[in-house]
């Protein structure tokens, strides 16, 4: 009986002691990193190739490693970063039939001095057929005002032809014009994809058809589709040039220079590479680097998102220029080399991601020695990790808001995110494909009882891609109630009848599908357990499958291999939603992952990347909510109170001021979030060297 009790209470203590081994071990890790930053997510990076990652576990970790040329202040106003400074222009090309003709429109145009302040217009210049006028403001409405002032001087139309081919469209389109009768009269080439290139002509586009269908008629083993486009009354092609900042130089040492910029442009646009960022540069006709410290870019037509596509975090041309994808896998997109303030140090696969301070950064070292950015197995780990202090911050799971707002040891962020939870529907099956369908499903689920009962009330209900707190946000789009009834009648409508079990069945098919989402989120468990029962009650059933991350993510929705799933968006301060819902992002890798097609929101996202007039950006980005909403590609779902925790005086920050000042605060929430000043972290038991010098403004409370 020795040995029975032995192992009744010894195996018992024994563990209690591994226990409690395991804590205090804990607790000596954390104080022998006292200078390093610990951060905790339960999803660990696809990638660490800003170019190519799209997940916010990498962007979280891309963000102290890398740089774009430009970034949101702390107002969520567009800053220099790599540039330090930058300035906007527009050429806008009207064509004359004659040179004489041209002439006269420029003689004309000088004689209306009195109106160029007003058209913000600097000067005129001709170049034989071409009349071209240098505008200080980018945008159509001037252009368009001027031509319509104009229009007695017989200007001509010009046309888009667009030609598809089977091989290199560059190679394809040199041949061509090497033999071309009509190539005087194109006025602008472009090269769309490897596949497909563009040609504007001035006036009638036929004689140039009529040689392109030729031509390839000659070459049937090119197979090239023919087309003629959108008529244009004029060029319009504005252009931003970047001064870069000097002495900036990449991890490893080797210098920053407008190389880089060329070449991340280049990488971004390459169909070999697969960015799923591609789109924010397809509108990019040139870009030149006249010297090292300028970067200019020039667009084909009006761009307004434009200085928020170039916040991208630029790569190193000298590591990755000339090197395959196979190559970039295997030695960058796992270790890379940025300009940030912390440079990579280890990656170790579901346990951590850690970098170290750069001393060379452009702004200044920051004052941690390093950050890690761990990952956990799922919340209950996550949050056991905070409160033994191995990570610094969490974000509080919603049942717990209420406690760490009373809780005296806790500093606590609480602000409405930038997010939104949803159900994604994928518009390939057939099962999704009627709209009725999909407004069937969204009334079918209890969002108002999952902000109750999964967020505990601290949240919204979503209506659509933006959120409210955006000046573009369409306040007028109501949700959908929960209404289980109005749901079955519009399944019954749909054809969509309950079989023998209860199951709705139409042409001999179970309306039947499988829901998947992450394994390491509980909240997105528990949205698909309430989607499942709540589907059920109509007459729907949901198979519910849990995948990890880096899987969920790669094999099944970039691949579009799902029927339904849960996830969400981060959403950035932009109108710009082109990657997430045009019809043509909707191709593997991309961002339109449920292929929602709608005609009439592409138009409205092409026309909103045009406008640059505020009141018709929130008239667009309205129509574009409203319809969206209206479609359900995806079942919105809620929009969270994003809460974030730190213990008490666990930071400070230390950040420049004014005329070479300091200023020693505590961390408080801004616009951007409460990490905006992150690179100025430190622990109070580590301070700077700057707090011992007579230039430090110290608060305690941050000033309005």
């Amino acid at each position: 009986m020795v040995w029975m009790r032995a192992l009744l209470y010894g195996v018992p203590a024994a563990l209690l002691l591994f226990l409690v081994a395991a804590f205090l071990n804990a607790t000596r890790v954390t104080a022998t990193k006292a200078n390093e930053m610990a951060n905790g997510s339960t999803v660990e990076p696809s990638n660490l190739n800003p170019i190519l990652s799209a997940d916010s576990a990498a962007s979280e970790v891309q963000s102290v490693i890398f740089n774009g040329l430009l970034k949101y202040d702390q107002n969520l106003e567009i800053t220099g970063d790599l540039a330090k400074s930058w300035s906007m222009r527009q050429t806008t090309t009207f064509f004359a039939p004659t040179p004489a003709d041209a002439l006269a429109v420029a003689a004309k145009l000088e004689s209306l001095r009195d109106r160029w302040a007003a058209w913000s217009l600097q000067s005129v210049r001709t170049d034989g057929l071409a009349i071209l006028l240098d505008l200080t403001l980018p945008g159509l409405d001037t252009s368009r005002e001027i031509f319509e002032t104009l229009q007695t001087d017989n200007l001509d139309k010009l046309h888009i032809v667009r030609v598809g081919v089977k091989s290199s469209a560059r190679e394809s389109l040199d041949l061509f014009l090497q033999t071309a009768p009509s190539a005087p009269f194109i006025v602008r080439r472009w090269i769309d994809t490897s596949s497909a290139f563009e040609l504007t002509v001035q006036g009638d586009p036929a004689p140039l058809v009529s040689d392109l269908k030729t031509y390839y008629a000659s070459q049937p083993s090119l197979e090239a589709t023919v087309e003629t486009g959108e008529m244009l009354d004029f060029l319009a092609e504005p252009e931003v040039t970047f001064l870069l900042q000097p002495n900036v130089r990449w991890h490893d040492g080797e210098p920053f220079t407008s190389r880089d910029a060329a070449f991340t442009f280049r990488s971004l646009i390459d169909e070999t590479v697969g960015s799923p960022r591609k789109s924010d540069f397809e509108l990019v006709s040139k870009v030149e680097t006249p010297d090292d410290l300028t970067f200019r870019v020039t667009y084909r037509k009006p761009f307004s998102p434009a200085l928020g596509s170039w916040m991208i975090p630029l790569i190193p041309a000298h590591i990755l220029e000339g090197k395959p994808a196979a190559w970039w896998a295997e030695h960058f997109n796992r270790s890379p080399i940025g300009t940030g303030p912390f440079k990579f140090d280890e990656w170790r696969v579901n346990e951590y991601v850690r970098v170290v301070r750069n001393p060379g950064f452009f702004r200044g070292s920051p004052w941690l020695e390093s950050i890690v950015f761990r990952v956990l197995p799922d919340q209950l780990a996550l949050r056991l990790a905070f409160e033994t202090r191995q990570v610094d911050f969490w974000s509080a799971d919603p049942w717990a808001v209420g406690t760490v707002q009373k809780d005296p040891r806790f500093t606590v962020f609480s602000y409405p995110s930038a997010s939104y939870s949803y159900v994604g529907w994928n518009l390939r099956r057939p099962l999704f494909q009627d709209q009725r369908v999909r407004q069937a499903l969204a009334q079918a689920v209890n969002v108002p009882g999952m902000i109750k009962y999964i967020l505990y009330g601290n949240g919204v209900q979503s209506t659509g891609p933006f959120t409210p707190q955006l000046w573009f946000f369409n306040p007028n789009v109501e949700p959908f109630p929960y209404d289980p009834v109005a749901a079955g009648k519009l399944l019954d409508e749909a054809g969509w009848v309950r079989g023998p079990d209860g199951i709705r069945v139409r042409d001999g098919k179970r309306f039947s599908f499988t829901l998947i989402t992450s394994s390491a989120s509980e909240t997105r468990r528990d949205i698909a357990t309430l989607v499942q029962d709540n589907l059920r009650a109509i007459g729907v059933e949901v198979v519910v499958e849990t995948y990890e991350w880096v899987v969920f993510v790669t094999k099944f929705v970039s691949k579009g291999n799902f029927d339904a799933c849960v996830l969400g968006w981060t959403v950035p301060p932009d109108y710009d939603l082109f990657q997430v819902w045009h019809s043509s992002q909707s191709n593997p890798d991309q961002l339109n992952m449920v292929a929602y097609n709608n005609p009439k929101v592409d138009q409205w996202l092409s026309q909103i990347r045009q406008e640059f007039r505020r009141e018709e950006i929130i008239r667009i980005a309205g129509e574009i909510q409203s319809t969206i909403y209206a479609d359900q590609p995806y079942l919105f779902l809620y929009v969270p109170q994003a809460t974030a925790v730190m213990w008490n005086e666990a930071y400070r920050i230390c950040r420049p001021g004014p005329d070479g000042t300091w200023i020693d605060e505590p961390v408080e929430i801004t616009k951007a979030g409460w990490s905006y000043w992150s690179d100025y972290f430190y622990r109070p038991e580590h301070p700077p060297a700057v707090l011992a010098t007579g230039k430090v403004i110290r608060r305690e409370a941050r000033t309005p």
